[in-house]
């Protein structure tokens, strides 16, 4: 419970930081929308070897400026499948080898653009925020709840801390619209996006990579 609360004050530290590089109105904000490919790595199949599809969309402030932060909103599907190798012993569980999830995120993110030439924007970004997720398995049934598939007495939640790492490149036309995309992590505070831990050979916890395709909106307040 300390380390959550010691991240939600580090999130808090974020935003006031970014609000401090200007006093600018919300006039100078952008909206993003666009779709990411996302494939996961953690306790089931290879590492980043399905990939699937989520819907992203992002409020950006001071855009104009080096050093700025925005609101970011993600959601979309997760899935991993084991092949092969050995997660669970058949004389004590049951754990899956299959899962599937739906999942919803937000997250601060302060950007850094460490090239600006013209019209282009390379940029670096580091976030804070939170996903909720169910996996369920093959059979659409919720996996969360059944204790069967996983050690004795282990039990989690399913709304979990995540930390995003992006690098991105932007194009922005005359008239402020642009085009834009970014590949990353999200690396979550949790092994339990698959629904396995205890019983699995692969420890730490599990993460995304993901490739985003943004379009710019200017924004005038």
């Amino acid at each position: 419970m300390s380390k959550v609360y010691w991240l939600l004050l580090s999130l808090l530290g974020l935003v006031f930081t970014a609000n401090a590089q200007t006093t600018d109105t919300l006039g100078n904000a952008k909206i993003a929308i666009g779709v990411s490919t996302n494939a996961y790595r953690g306790d089931l199949g290879q590492p980043y070897d399905k990939w699937t599809l989520a819907f992203q969309g992002s409020l950006l402030f001071n855009h104009q400026r080096r050093l700025h932060g925005g609101v970011h909103l993600a959601y979309g599907t997760l899935n991993g499948q084991a092949q092969g190798e050995r997660v669970f012993d058949p004389e004590v569980n049951t754990a899956n080898r299959f899962f599937k999830t739906n999942f919803l995120s937000v997250h601060y993110g302060l950007e850094y653009d460490i090239i600006r030439h013209k019209n282009l924007v390379v940029y670096l970004s580091q976030g804070l925020g939170f996903v909720r997720f169910s996996p369920k398995d093959q059979f659409d049934q919720n996996l969360q709840d059944d204790l069967s598939t996983r050690a004795p007495n282990e039990t989690y939640g399913n709304i979990a801390v995540m930390l995003p790492t992006q690098l991105g490149i932007n194009y922005f036309f005359p008239n402020r619209f642009g085009v834009g995309s970014k590949v990353g992590f999200s690396n979550f505070l949790t092994d339990y996006i698959d629904n396995i831990s205890q019983l699995s050979s692969d420890s730490g916890n599990d993460n995304v990579l993901h490739v985003q395709f943004l379009f710019f909106v200017p924004v005038a307040f």
